[in-house]
């Protein structure tokens, strides 16, 4: 089943919801994370987007599913987005990227864009990922994550629930 945002498309068989306290601990490259994300394995419905909306929780989608990635993330976390926002403008006409997307909530962290790569196999994105991050290395500012992020797990690759469209 899929979930359809403005111009994004999710699957939403299943969602994360972040918890107060550690839910998982998982073991990936001789390092350990442990995750407030509890895994919900039912499709995501418009009560639980309407109780994310009211900020009553924390609600995240899966960005990997079966190897295959339909979007590059990049998150950013600090209350000067709009000069992070014209650096990412600038950087992805430099590197010919054009289609993309970017959320940001009124109330809330953080910034979003959505670079679309539709099927695109996890190798493949982590090269782009790798790329738009060695770009991005030249600059001051490091309060951004970029997904996926191949130094995490699968289920640490996960970003939430865009709002509103920039």
């Amino acid at each position: 089943m899929k979930i359809q945002i403005d111009d994004l498309e999710f699957n939403s068989d299943y969602f994360y919801i972040q918890s107060n306290t550690i839910v998982e601990k998982i073991i990936f490259n001789n390092r350990t994370f442990y995750s407030k994300y509890e895994k919900v394995n039912t499709p995501i419905n418009k009560e639980i987007i309407e109780q994310y909306k009211r900020d009553e929780l924390t609600l995240a989608l899966p960005l990997i599913e079966d190897d295959i990635v339909n979007y590059l993330v990049i998150e950013y976390y600090q209350e000067d987005w709009q000069s992070f926002y014209s650096l990412i403008k600038h950087l992805f006409k430099t590197l010919n990227i054009t289609d993309y997307v970017t959320y940001k909530s009124p109330n809330r962290e953080p910034l979003q864009i959505f670079i679309k790569s539709k099927n695109t196999p996890l190798d493949i994105a982590y090269e782009r990922v790798d790329k738009i991050k060695q770009t991005l290395e030249l600059k001051p500012t490091k309060s951004y994550r970029i997904f996926p992020n191949k130094n995490s797990p699968k289920n640490y690759n996960i970003i939430k629930f865009p709002l509103n469209i920039l």
